[in-house]
């Protein structure tokens, strides 16, 4: 199973061709995309889905129309591990707690192995008390982070790998 992970991708319908050439050269054996928000386009996704399964949740920044397709939060059984989904808000400052506050227990735990997120564009892979933090950053925005990027998941190993794009 090879996992691609995408957030604030930010693009109108018209520059989903542009984007998808961005990243085909990381697409290679993909079966499943994680985008976690703020996709802006809906046509995104159904391009993407033509290439591997989807899994999404809707950002700040989404239409109606793509609201309306993906729930805010999600929690998916993937490679026998438990990802959580989420796109994230406020400032950049303790996103992270935010995001893995807002799927904690009534026990104080958070009971997935990964949590994916966005929001930020500020790429992050962080291991916290078992749980892996996932932030992808922005494929085509870096005014917030040191450089453009998506990551590969690997749930088997329980890693995850940075890629930094042009």
């Amino acid at each position: 199973m090879r996992v691609l992970v995408v957030s604030d991708t930010h693009v109108a319908a018209a520059q989903v061709p542009w984007l998808l050439e961005l990243l085909r050269p990381h697409l290679d054996g993909v079966t499943h995309i994680l985008h976690a928000g703020d996709a802006v386009s809906a046509e995104l996704y159904d391009r993407l889905s033509e290439l591997a399964e989807v899994h999404a949740v809707a950002g700040n920044m989404d239409p109606d129309e793509v609201r309306e397709r993906w729930p805010a939060q999600d929690v998916l059984e993937l490679g026998g591990r438990r990802v959580g989904i989420i796109h994230g808000w406020g400032g950049p400052q303790d996103l992270p707690r935010r995001v893995r506050e807002r799927f904690q227990g009534p026990d104080g735990r958070v009971p997935l192995d990964v949590l994916v997120f966005g929001h930020s564009h500020q790429p992050l892979v962080e291991k916290r008390d078992g749980l892996l933090l996932l932030n992808p950053g922005s494929p085509v925005d870096q005014r917030f982070a040191p450089y453009r990027s998506v990551a590969e998941l690997d749930l088997e190993r329980l890693t995850a790998r940075l890629i930094r794009l042009g």
